[in-house]
């Protein structure tokens, strides 16, 4: 009898697979039911598994919620680097959440049944934030370098900018999320980017 192998890119691809299935069920019971009152034994039932499979794909319920989802600071922070020569900080800013918005437009229906799941749960929503944390780390020194002011003043504003620019993408996922909203996360996140002016600031070298 011939013996069959599989390749490490086929079996890398086959877990894939099955972990962004077994997430969409989560998801969807998360969404209906809400993500405190839905226990692991309701996800492995709904999709045909052990717990004990359950758990090779996830440590917990929390990991399925955001699993490698939401993009790392040093991510968005080569992002923005992309857009700051020739523009202002804060359109850069605005370029690099339009860019986020894009790829999330790509996944729509998984990204917003994700976002109705976080903002819903406390627990969840502080987690959230913890990368919001990590993204204002990674992004202020890279707006503060390019401010005209320079010292502790260059800082404060590089933060108020960057904390800003997390509220308006805030504020456009959140909106995006809504049942019956039609329009593209790219969409909202321009027009919300829109709302705010930081007079007196230069464009990048």
């Amino acid at each position: 009898m011939r013996e069959t192998t599989t390749t490490p890119g086929l079996r890398l691809r086959t877990r894939r697979l099955v972990t962004e299935a077994l997430a969409d069920t989560a998801l969807e019971l998360f969404d209906a039911s809400g993500f405190d009152q839905v226990t692991v034994a309701d996800i492995v039932k709904a999709a045909g598994i052990s717990q004990r499979s359950f758990f090779r794909y996830f440590s917990n319920k929390e990991d399925v919620v955001f699993g490698d989802r939401i993009p790392g600071a040093e991510d968005v922070r080569e992002e923005l680097c992309r857009h700051l020569d020739g523009r202002s900080a804060w359109d850069a800013l605005r370029a690099t959440f339009v860019v986020a918005a894009e790829q999330m437009d790509g996944d729509a229906g998984r990204w917003k049944r994700a976002t109705r799941v976080i903002c819903g749960t406390p627990a969840l929503r502080a987690r959230y934030l913890e990368k919001h944390l990590a993204w204002t780390g990674a992004l202020v020194p890279e707006i503060a370098a390019r401010t005209d002011t320079g010292g502790p003043v260059a800082e404060l504003k590089a933060q108020t900018m960057v904390n800003t620019a997390l509220a308006c993408f805030d504020v456009a996922l959140e909106r995006w999320a809504v049942d019956g909203e039609d329009r593209s996360l790219a969409v909202l996140v321009g027009e919300v980017f829109g709302f705010v002016c930081f007079p007196h600031e230069p464009s990048g070298a």
